[in-house]
């Protein structure tokens, strides 16, 4: 595993420094292999295996295999920058100390650019905002036409995109009244499903261009990526088609409920979540890395065997319908 990340890390940096952008004064190739260079208004979809992540891609809508995005912004002072406002704060950071942290990364570009500077002073006012305290990440995910100073990843490229006069990368879903995801989050999150929108949503719109792709080949992080997805998805299927609960939490997700909402631990999307979703998540996290675990396991005590993508979805399947009963309950 150390010596693919190695590799995959020595050739990330030996393409960002041997490409520099030309007049345009964008940032070098974006990844290993890539001939484009970067520029103002460009879209980074990405994805890294994580709880959260795998979550984010499986349910959120419209579908994809994306969970995050951040914006590419010529600033007057530094020139090219990543612009990325997530639970940890707004933050600004050059393309290749950001990107080696990936599994996957996709380039969107807008068919026409933003006119010179007007992203960058709408993002200088948001920064200047943000600064102030006067703008927030928000852990409800929930994109609004009128600012109430709190955005989420998709929802802040939004604003400054619109702020910019350039179309929306990220319009609101359209649900039907009884949609079960809808009425299932507002229960059991106290979130509004219908205001989230999927980082994959400019794939799907005539005003931005999929330039590229890439895909970093690390077998570790391939087994977890394969072993997340399943694992949501088969939480999806108990939830929707064996119309399961989630069960109570135990006596130590309870305690990380309580001491997250105190502010001690847990991390800043635990904290910031509505009571309900932080339960919710608490629980599902526990599961998650319970299966998780088990699956690596037997995956290392098996490591004379070849696991194709099918064994691992199979493996992992089995085992979270093992853990089951300790965590989901059929409704009554």
């Amino acid at each position: 595993m150390k010596k693919s990340v190695t590799i995959v890390l020595f050739l990330m940096t030996a393409f960002f420094a041997g490409q520099r952008a030309s007049a345009a004064g964008g940032e070098g190739p974006f990844f290993p292999g890539s001939r484009i260079a970067l520029r103002d208004g460009d879209i980074l979809l990405t994805y890294a295996p994580s709880l959260l992540n795998s979550c984010n891609r499986t349910f959120a809508k419209p579908e994809g295999k994306y969970a995050h995005a951040l914006v590419y912004v010529e600033l007057p002072d530094k020139g090219g920058r990543l612009v990325d406002f997530s639970a940890n704060g707004l933050r600004i950071s050059e393309v290749k100390n950001h990107l080696e942290k990936l599994r996957e990364v996709a380039l969107v570009r807008p068919r026409v650019p933003p006119d010179k500077g007007r992203l960058a002073a709408a993002f200088l006012e948001m920064k200047r905002l943000y600064d102030e305290k006067k703008i927030k990440f928000d852990f409800a995910l929930r994109w609004t036409d009128a600012q109430d100073g709190r955005y989420y990843c998709a929802e802040f490229i939004s604003h400054l995109f619109r702020e910019s006069g350039l179309p929306d990368p990220f319009p609101l879903n359209s649900f039907p009244a009884d949609d079960f995801w809808v009425n299932w989050y507002a229960e059991h999150l106290e979130i509004d499903y219908a205001r989230i929108v999927s980082p994959n949503a400019p794939l799907h719109l005539p005003d931005f261009q999929l330039l590229s792709e890439y895909r970093s080949n690390d077998p570790a992080e391939e087994r977890n990526e394969i072993i997340l997805d399943t694992i949501f998805l088969r939480i999806g299927e108990y939830l929707h088609d064996d119309k399961a609960d989630i069960r109570a939490p135990s006596l130590g997700s309870r305690l990380l409920v309580n001491i997250a909402g105190l502010g001690l631990t847990g991390g800043a999307l635990v904290r910031g979540l509505p009571r309900k979703g932080r339960t919710v998540f608490v629980v599902l996290r526990e599961y998650v890395l319970l299966v998780m675990n088990k699956v690596n396991r037997i995956i290392s005590s098996h490591s004379d065997r070849e696991w194709t993508r099918e064994d691992i979805a199979v493996l992992t399947r089995r085992v979270a319908d093992a853990f089951r009963g300790r965590y989901f309950v059929n409704r009554e």
